[in-house]
């Protein structure tokens, strides 16, 4: 009796940031990444205090310097080391997603998926990412994985870091073959690692992170569920343009819940709620090889005042469930109507 009396006393006298805490998230944009993907790999700032200048001239240090300042020796108060390894970036990833009470949308290769998947089959749905339409497994193989329950999402496109534009018609027969799998689409528009041009994805451009170039595919394919990864960032008028037009599409912030100064992030993703889609706004850690990202980013959400607690559970788990159709903790959010009451009442 004297133990059940503690739970209840305990319970009573939690915070409600506590309570907030408890509350499951759906994380639309991890990473299943493997040990090739940590070569070179070096710290981030959890947020990043500034973007610095680059002087690539004769008087200056170059991208060598640049790169040291930004990425290899950042002067920052929250600097957060990669994981040591594949292990243990699948062990870190996977803790930080049950301590958080996180399920997430896991994409990369059908390899590196499948052995994710295998070490959380709860916390974990499958996708398949690519950075172009000719790394991509063929539609057939797609098709299978789907039929067998191994292909929740296309998530994350990252063709913009190839040059490559939605619409290039190489992806046709991908953009169709979502359509009629009726599984959602996760296509990188917006930023990348500053100066990623020059060190790491010659093809990135800044260009393609225009929201309304995915347009003519929607067009095309009407009934198509397209999630726009990090929310066109910094192009938010073309993104609510592209929202207002075709409301099948979302919004998902990705890593600017995480590595973006609170002064980037908040008056963006208000702006989506001011204007009316704050059930089109989805949550994303874009953890790639830094497991902490997840927690940092829930924290400064949860933390937040420029969300009320409902459009923060909006942003962390009911969008996300309403979208993909699921329901993974049992909130009975899928029971619910548009407006947020039980249905048929």
């Amino acid at each position: 009796m004297r133990t059940i009396a503690a739970m209840l006393i305990a319970m009573l006298l939690a915070t409600p940031a506590e309570a907030q805490r408890r509350e499951p998230v759906i994380d639309m944009h991890i990473h299943a990444y493997g040990a090739d993907n940590m070569d070179g790999a070096s710290y981030v700032c959890a947020p990043f205090p500034a973007f610095l200048p680059m002087d690539p001239g004769k008087g200056g240090d170059g991208l060598p310097g640049y790169m040291k300042r930004m990425f290899e020796d950042p002067a920052c108060p929250n600097r957060i080391a990669p994981a040591k390894d594949d292990a243990d970036l699948r062990a870190r990833t996977i803790a930080e997603l049950r301590r958080n009470n996180v399920y997430a949308i896991a994409g990369g290769t059908v390899a590196n998926v499948d052995r994710w998947i295998a070490d959380d089959p709860v916390r974990l749905m499958p996708a398949i990412s690519a950075s172009g339409p000719d790394r991509l497994p063929p539609p057939d193989v797609l098709r299978k994985r789907h039929a067998e329950g191994k292909l929740k999402a296309l998530m994350e496109l990252t063709f913009q870091y190839r040059g490559i534009a939605p619409d290039d018609p190489r992806m046709e027969p991908y953009w169709s073959l979502a359509e009629a799998l009726d599984i959602p689409v996760g296509i990188h528009m917006g930023p990348g690692p500053p100066g990623t041009t020059y060190f790491a994805t010659p093809g990135y451009r800044a260009a393609l992170s225009d929201p309304l170039l995915i347009e003519p595919v929607l067009v095309r394919h009407p009934k198509l569920r397209v999630f726009i990864v990090h929310a066109g960032f910094p192009m938010k008028d073309r993104t609510m343009a592209l929202m207002a037009a075709h409301p099948q599409v979302y919004a998902e912030f990705g890593v600017l819940t995480a590595l973006y100064r609170d002064s980037d992030i908040w008056p963006y993703l208000k702006a989506f709620v001011d204007a009316g889609f704050e059930d089109r706004i989805l949550y994303g850690s874009d953890q790639m090889i830094w497991p902490q990202m997840i927690g940092i980013s829930i924290d400064r959400i949860r933390k937040t005042t420029a969300l009320t607690a409902a459009q923060k559970r909006k942003f962390l788990y009911d969008n996300a469930a309403r979208f993909l159709r699921i329901d993974p903790a049992g909130t009975g959010v899928l029971g619910q109507s548009r407006w947020g009451a039980p249905s048929g009442k």
